[in-house]
């Protein structure tokens, strides 16, 4: 009976535990510097294509996810792409003429 008892315990626990979780808390609970919502985000490397938020802290990406983020700073970018780590190879070298 002891061990039935104990059990039950452990269950409860776990039972109010998952209600908990299941109440709606948020994944990301914690508040960024700035957010970017709702942008095409696309990543050639890993091949990531959807339409997600990016939350920044201290200048970096802290996630993406399709979760609902909070920050003191938004953007909305709803109809535009987010491509973070892009780095823009176009460049002009005017190179002295040798004769």
């Amino acid at each position: 009976m002891k061990f039935l008892k104990s059990r039950l315990s452990i269950a409860s626990a776990a039972a109010v535990a998952c209600g908990f979780l299941a109440a709606g808390v948020p994944a990301f609970a914690q508040d960024f510097d700035l957010v970017i919502l709702n942008g095409r985000v696309m990543d050639p490397e890993t091949r990531y294509d959807a339409v997600a938020n990016v939350g920044v802290t201290d200048g970096r990406i802290a996630v993406i996810t399709k979760e609902k983020i909070t920050a003191e700073e938004t953007i909305d970018a709803t109809g535009h792409v987010v491509a973070p780590g892009f780095i823009d190879t176009h460049w002009h070298y005017d190179r002295p003429q040798c004769h």
